[in-house]
Parts: C-alpha cells; structure tokens; sequence
C-alpha cells in the first residue's frame, strides 16, 4: 500500500507536457510546410504566441527554440525566413546553431544575417566572422554589410583582408563595414586606403571616411574630425562626400561656421556644390551683425544662392535680415523677388505696406502682381496693417485699386469690408466693380467678423451702402446672415430689396438640402410665410421641391390649391414623396395620391 502510494505521488510530481507546449508543436509542424500563397493562419497563432509571452522568460525560451526548428533543412524557405524575421528580435545565444547552417547556404544567407545583425552576443559576430571565408559573392557581401551593422572592433582584420579582394563589390562592402566601426584600428585602416587612392575603391574609401570624421566629431575630438573634413574637401570630388564634409567642418569651427560660410560665398566663382550645405548653416550663426554680413555677400551670389540666402535669413528673421530682404523685393531676377516678396509676407507688418504697394503698382507680370498681393495679404498686424491697405487703396489711381482690393478681400475683417464698401461707390465703374466682386470673395469665405461689419452697414444711413451690403450678404457662404435677410425680406424698405434677400434666402435654404432637418424646414415655412407673389412662392418651391424631409410635404401641399403655383407644387410634391418613399413609404404614398 505505501509503495503505491510513494509511485503515485512521484507521477504526480513528474513534469507533463504543458498545454502551451503542445499548442506550440502544433503550430511549428504546420508552419514548417508553409508557403507563399497558402494559409498563413500558424504562422498568425506563433506571432500570437510570441506578444503574449513577452515578459515570460520560461515561455520565451521554448519560443526561441520552437523558431530555431523552423530553421531546419526540411522546412520550407518561407518557414524559415519567418523564424529569421521573429529570431531578430527574439533571438540569443541559444539559436546561434540553428542560425550558423543557414550561414552554409548560399539561399539562406541573407536571412541567416537578417536574424543576426542586432543579435545581442559577440558569439553572433564570431559566427558571421567565421563564415566569411566559405562564403562567395553576394553571400559574402551580405555577411560583410552585416559585420558593418554590428560595428564590432574584433571584425575590423578580417574585414581589411577583404579590402584586397579582386571582387569590387566585396572589398567596397568590407570598406563601408570599417567605416562603421568607431575604433581607431578601422579609422587607421581606412586613411591607409584613401593614401593608396585606388580609384576603384574611391567612392566607398570617401563614404567610410566621412564616417569616421561623425565619429571623431562624437567624440568630442574636433580638430582631428577637421582635420579629416580639409582633406576630403580637397582630394574628393563626390558632390555627397563634399557637402557631408563641410557639414561636419562646421560643427567642429569654434565659430560655428561664420569665416568658413562667409570666405565660401564670397569666392569667386561660388561653389554650387558647397554653398547650399554652408547657406543652410546661417539660421543657426550666433554674433553681432551676421545678418548684415551676409546682406552684404547677398549681391555677389548667383540669383540661385541668392533665393537659398533670402531663405536663410528669413529664417534668422532679426532686423538686419529683413532690412536685407526688403531690398530684394525689386531684384532683376524673378525668382530672387518672388522669394523676398514671400519672406517679407511672413515677416512684415503695416511697415511694409507702402513698399510693397508701390511694387504692386509697378509689378509687370500677371506672376509678380499675384506675388505682392499674397505679401500684402501675409502681412502681420491685424487691423493696423488694414487700415494701412486702406489708406493706400484711398489713394491710389484708379488702375491700381482693383489689386489692392483683392488683398482686401484676401485679408477679410471689419476693415476690410469698410474701406471696400468706401470704393463700391467710385465714380469709376471698373473700381466699383472690383470693389463688389472684392466683397463677395469676402462673403464666400464667411468671414464672422466682416459678417458683423455687412450687418451694420446694412442698416446704416447710406442708401448706396445698404445696397452694395445687402447684395453682399445675398452671397454669404454658410446661415450666419440669414436672420439679417430674413429681417429685410419681412420688412423691406421697397420691393427691390425684397426680391434681393428672398433671392439670398433662397440660396441659403437650398445649401441646407442636402442634410434636411427640422431647422431647414423652419427656414422653409418662414420663406413661404413672408411671401408676396406667386412667383415668390415659385422660386422657393423650386427650391423646396430637393429637400427630401416628410415635413417639407406638409409645406408643398397646401400649395396644390393655389392656381397661380399647382404646376410648381405639383413638382415638389412628386419629388420629395419620391426621395423619401423608402424611410417614409405611407406619407409619400398619400401625399402622391393627391396630386
């Protein structure tokens, strides 16, 4: 009796095979034969497997070794490139085996090193170092890139073997390799090569050794970083190499870069290479008029260097700069002027806007005209700078009024609307043309301020004012006028502005269609109650007849008794019972039955 108890309880205290285990073998068998095309579903329950067991080490290691069985020479590629893909970020020392025989095989190798570049172990860059002499071609180029991620200083000899190698691509990848390392054994390697200047090997000498210059630079080591930069911008005449280089000269210029920029720009010719990598250095230069020193090279560039300048210096955004910049706005080039005429735009306030008039006056181009206006409308300081615009716009000639409203119209607001109101009134019928069409881009844009400077026009004492407000208002984009219209539509001073708010009304209710609701339906009964004519009546069941809503029926259908409009009603009520027959079968049914 004791001895079957003692055999029972050591059973019981014998490991089983875990549910998670036998769920993993299950999905590994079926994975292992999976192919492109096929049902991806295992390897969907492995990935399952592998979020859920994050934080579990005992899990995670029966993971890893359920993707090293992927690895094995029966699975499938697909199954394997998997278990590369997972082992990268999942993988240790434990499946360095499983790894090492794909590294034997030529179609395996790519991702063999895929799995191993970040591997955490140096076990992983012995494993890639020894199988570097096996390995031929673009195997062997793939182990070298990955030897370059890992940046580990034991792969530096080997590597500098390879630099001898006959095959190109090979010595050019173990050249980038070294450049990757930050030790002083590959940097000395690499300034070996560049002495030899085999230019076979130049551009890929050039890349390691702008490398190595970031790593000097890192490490805090700036003269030799310098050092190493002089001379690539000397001997190399790779556009990406120079530009690289000079980035790095300076960083490393205790000045932060100022001679070197300035000597740069202001040699002759300019350095089309190098200039744009030094210009896009000026935003960031410190010191006492810096500005002012460039608005002086400004001139001397090419009218491409110069729009880079403008740019930087619209960047620096200090006094010295925009002084510079205002002076380009007439520049001979078109491009050098359509960049000042933008810096100045983001830069400037009401300052500006007597220059930037005259430009507009002067402005030969339909192109350059466009660009002031864009400036003037840019300009900062709100309704100081509009009251600005509107003086000029007071003064100006008659042919150069119209562009100055456009950047009215552009700008919006209380003064904007006021000043173009001013000109709807010219005696010139061109200026009050373009005064209107001024404050109806005003109105499309609905502008909730300028809205608020119609609505006390609109009741103002000036007749002409009223009118040219009130048509403005017939425009406005969205419902904001239309207690403002609906006010002068009911009581009207004559018929004229009757039929111009109904008009605008109209249009308003007819916006709202395309989303009918309860408060479209009120707008609707207050057009009808406030109507005069039956061809009032027929504009707004014109309109009416697209707002598919019940309710709209129970406004169209008295109108079946009105002779003067059962045509118009007649219409409406077929279409809305028709766009509603499906939400509303019984209401569009009775309603068609009485037509």
């Amino acid at each position: 009796m004791c001895t079957a108890l003692l055999v029972t309880a050591m059973a019981l205290l014998l490991p089983t095979p875990s549910a998670f285990a036998s769920e993993l073998d299950t999905f590994v068998a079926r994975a292992a034969k999976y192919e492109s095309g096929g049902s991806a579903e295992p390897l969907l329950q492995l990935e399952r497997l592998l979020r859920e067991a994050t934080g579990d080490p005992k899990a995670s290691a029966e993971l890893e070794t359920a993707l090293s069985r992927l690895l094995a020479p029966d699975t499938t590629f697909e199954a394997k490139r998997f278990a590369c893909t997972y082992l990268a970020v999942y993988g240790s020392e434990a499946s360095l085996p499983a790894l090492a025989a794909l590294l034997k095989q030529e179609e395996t190798v790519g991702i063999a090193c895929f799995a191993l570049d970040k591997l955490p172990s140096a076990k992983a860059g012995d494993l890639l170092r020894a199988a570097l002499p096996e390995a031929k071609n673009v195997p062997r180029v793939q182990i070298v890139d990955t030897l370059g991620h890992r940046a580990e200083a034991a792969s530096v000899k080997p590597l500098l073997e390879l630099t001898r190698e006959a095959d190109i691509a090979v010595a050019c990848a173990a050249i980038r390799a070294l450049g990757a390392i930050n030790a002083v054994s590959a940097r000395d390697a690499v300034a070996a090569l560049r002495r030899e200047a085999n230019p076979a090997l130049a551009i890929a000498v050039a890349a390691a050794s702008l490398n190595g210059a970031e790593q000097l630079v890192a490490a805090g080591d700036r003269a030799a970083a310098a050092a190493l930069c002089e001379e690539l911008l000397l001997n190399t005449c790779l556009p990406h190499i120079r530009r690289g280089a000079l980035g790095l000269c300076l960083r490393s210029d205790a000045d932060g870069g100022l001679q070197r920029i300035q000597k740069l720009l202001g040699a002759e010719p300019v350095d089309p290479v190098l200039a744009a990598a030094a210009i896009a250095r000026v935003p960031e230069l410190r010191g006492k008029d810096v500005s002012k020193a460039f608005g002086k090279l400004l001139p001397r560039l090419p009218p491409s260097e110069q729009v880079l300048l403008i740019e930087a210096l619209a960047s620096r955004a200090d006094a010295d700069a925009r002084a510079v910049i205002r002076t380009q706005i007439s520049a001979a080039d078109p491009r050098v002027r359509h960049a000042a005429l933008t810096a100045v735009g983001a830069l400037e306030d009401a300052s500006a806007v007597t220059l930037l008039a005259t430009a507009l006056a002067s402005a030969t181009t339909p192109e350059e005209a466009k660009d002031v206006q864009l400036a003037l409308a840019g300009l900062r300081g709100g309704e100081t700078t509009d009251l600005a615009i509107g003086a000029v716009l007071r003064q100006a000639a008659a042919k150069d009024k119209p562009p100055l409203m456009t950047v009215l119209s552009r700008r919006g607001g209380r003064t904007a609307v006021s000043a173009l109101l001013a000109q709807s009134g010219d005696s010139d019928e061109t200026v009050a043309r373009a005064a209107a069409q001024a404050l109806a881009r005003i109105a499309d844009s609905g502008d909730s301020t300028a809205l608020a400077a119609l609505q006390t026009a609109v009741a103002g004492d000036d007749s002409r004012v009223r009118e040219v407000s009130l048509r403005t208002l017939t425009a406005w984009r969205g419902v904001a006028a239309w207690d403002t219209l609906a006010g002068i539509y009911v009581k009207p001073e004559n018929d004229a502005q009757h039929a111009l708010a109904l008009r605008g009304l109209v249009r308003i209710a007819g916006d709202g269609n395309a989303h009918p609701d309860a408060a479209l339906i009120g707008r609707y009964r207050q057009l009808l109650a406030g109507a005069r004519t039956d061809d009032d009546r027929k504009l707004i069941l014109n309109v009416l007849a697209g707002a598919g809503h019940p309710d709209a029926l129970t406004l169209a259908l008295p109108l079946l008794d009105v002779p003067g409009v059962r045509a118009e009603a007649s219409q409406a009520v077929e279409r809305i019972a028709k766009a509603i027959q499906t939400a509303h079968p019984e209401v569009a049914r009775s309603a068609l039955q009485k037509l």
